[in-house]
């Protein structure tokens, strides 16, 4: 199950997101803490074109375009408020990604002193065949949004005819329905948001979901953290219950997982009460970690981290991977065993007082017994094999190996303001530029903010910048330089932080999404390249097939290509329909003539009246 040199239990985020053979995507909801606008477009091509997530789609703006096309209105996506990473190629598709992503900036804690995290990592899916089936899919993991490459885990369930356990399914309700109450007026289409969200819970309230891995049995539960009345109570199960003289407190078996820890946490779990006899107990953290903690803390633990050789890089264990990052484990994994039963969590929530009591979070339950996986076996999954094997990436490690990596006084303070910035009530209006035909100006008021050189603001895909105050204006921007995301700057001596924020704006031109279509259908060769690769057999070699169509001139004897073009219309409509309504957006948002003969207008527009096509 959690090996990391099997490709059996090695995953990536193509397959847990991937649609079913024969079906497409209907629906999805997903959540994230923080968030890389690039992966999301990579999201989208998993999602929407059943390709890789490391797709060569990533670098062909046909295959972007064609992806958020299709799935731009079908997403809602979730993250922390503030997290979101400034993408390294900023791209006019990226307004596209705006109708998807859904800022939650939680309120101060008043016990905290500070804002407690949007933190759960999931997906939930709908897919539909060409008969109007459905299937369902619940994702479970600690892997951000974002092409990190730390160690992670994740856990997908599909829906299922053959079990009868709705009842399994009602936190994930309870959770979309958070979710939907977090979806503010002044996020763009946040009645449309709120109808896919609230639609994809109530289909749900009739479907059950089925494990795969009959370990488990159907022995699992759903537990999200931090949603309020409806929110499971992490605190009061039986993994942190410690109350002198619970006997559900005790256990033989613990390993704790967690790349972030509280030593209250770590202290409890260590208490002498809890130990039955022979009890055996595990810690799997970061080096950085274990400055937190005294040895009085795990003097009943045995510790482990990764190798440096792993931390960095990480083809010591694959020798596929050869662009090698810094990494270090990520994954929230939590083993309790008690005589023979066995409890495992996995998900988001981290070994730390926040996770546990404040944060919004979600894990997974599962059940099993002692005979099918236990501690031992979790262990023996890790190191690859025995814990001498050479190919364990893990070692031993004491209190004394911490590795200090404390960040700096101010780059703390920065993150504070970002987060202070994101609970700000603000709000921007666009205005055509009266002296310059095709230029824009936007006005955005922060309410109350205070004149702070550290921090500047910038409008996505614009280079110009502001010192953040009430009151800041920009001019003479193009039309694709108007968007709700935001780059915010903040500086302190030597450190710098670049986040995108998004700010509610109006006032956005009716052409803005044709104008960012355009930029990418920029001529004939282009426009051929996307019908090819809308009506392709095969994804990439349509890909190629249009650039050799562009460059031969294919509407140079339209005579011949169109009965061609209309016969394979005629098949992709019967094969898959929804391919032909592409088409139909691309023929609405791209608006020169020049670039879509009025002969191909025709023809499409005659397709769709004989099969009565609506447009």
């Amino acid at each position: 199950m959690f090996r990391p040199d099997s490709n059996q239990d090695r995953t990536n985020y193509s397959s847990i997101l991937m649609p079913p053979d024969g079906y497409r995507l209907d629906s999805a909801v997903g959540t994230t803490y923080s968030l890389d606008l690039e992966a999301l477009i990579a999201a989208a091509i998993c999602l929407g074109l059943s390709e890789e997530t490391d797709s060569k789609l990533m670098q062909n703006p046909i295959g972007m375009l064609n992806a958020l096309q299709k799935v731009s209105d079908k997403v809602v996506l979730f993250c922390e408020a503030g997290q979101i990473k400034v993408p390294t190629k900023p791209t006019a598709l990226s307004i596209l990604l705006e109708k998807m992503v859904v800022e939650v900036a939680l309120s101060k804690d008043r016990q905290l002193g500070r804002y407690p995290s949007f933190h759960p990592k999931t997906w939930v899916l709908a897919y539909v065949n060409a008969e109007g089936d459905k299937k369902y899919r619940f994702v479970v993991m600690s892997r951000n949004l974002t092409f990190d490459r730390s160690w992670d885990v994740s856990f997908a369930m599909d829906s299922s005819e053959s079990v009868r356990q709705k009842k399994k399914t009602r936190p994930i309700c309870d959770f979309l329905e958070y979710l939907a109450e977090n979806v503010h007026n002044t996020s763009i289409n946040a009645g449309k948001k709120r109808n896919l969200i609230r639609g994809l819970r109530t289909e749900l309230n009739s479907v059950s979901f089925s494990l795969e891995n009959k370990r488990f049995g159907e022995n699992f539960e759903v537990l999200p953290l931090g949603i309020g009345r409806n929110a499971y109570q992490m605190k009061d199960d039986i993994l942190f219950c410690k109350e002198k003289g619970n006997a559900n407190s005790t256990f033989n078996e613990l390993v704790v997982m967690s790349p972030f820890l509280s030593e209250s946490v770590i202290a409890d779990f260590n208490l002498a009460d809890r130990a039955l006899s022979e009890c055996k107990r595990t810690l799997i953290t970061r080096r950085s970690e274990l400055g937190k903690l005294k040895t009085s803390d795990v003097d009943n633990f045995t510790i482990y981290a990764l190798k440096d050789e792993i931390i960095d890089g990480e083809d010591e264990i694959s020798d596929e991977l050869t662009d090698k990052k810094k990494q270090d484990i990520h994954a929230k994994i939590y083993l309790r065993r008690k005589y023979s039963d066995v409890d495992l969590y996995l998900g988001s929530m981290n070994a730390s007082y926040s996770a546990i009591n404040k944060n919004v979070e979600m894990m997974l339950w599962l059940g099993t017994k002692n005979m099918y996986f236990n501690g031992n076996k979790f262990l023996e999954d890790i190191f690859c094999g025995s814990e001498d094997n050479v190919k364990n990436p893990f070692e031993k490690v004491t209190v004394d190996d911490a590795v200090q990596e404390t960040e700096s006084n101010n780059k703390n303070l920065l993150e504070q303001k970002i987060k202070d910035l994101c609970r700000t009530k603000r709000q921007a209006v666009i205005l055509e530029d009266t002296e310059k035909t095709g230029k824009y100006k936007i006005e955005v008021e922060f309410s109350g903010i205070e004149y702070d050189c550290e921090i500047t603001v910038s409008p996505f895909n614009s280079r110009q910048e502001q010192i953040l105050s009430e009151h800041i204006s920009f001019s003479d921007l193009d039309i694709l330089q108007l968007s709700e995301f935001y780059e915010i700057t903040a500086k302190a001596g030597e450190d710098i932080i670049h986040r995108i924020i998004m700010i509610p704006t109006n006032g956005f031109p009716e052409d803005r999404e044709s104008a960012a279509v355009n930029s990418v259908v920029k001529d004939r060769a282009s426009f051929v390249e996307y019908i090819a690769f809308v009506l392709g057999d095969d994804y990439i070699a349509s890909m190629l097939e249009g650039k050799q169509m562009g460059e031969s001139g294919f509407f140079c004897n339209s005579s011949d290509a169109m009965p061609a073009l209309y016969e394979k219309m005629l098949k992709t409509s019967v094969e898959e329909p929804e391919r032909i309504k592409d088409i139909g957006y691309i023929l609405k948002m791209v608006t020169d003539n020049e670039i879509i003969p009025d002969e191909f207008r025709e023809l499409y527009g005659t397709f769709c009246n004989t099969l009565k096509i609506k447009r």
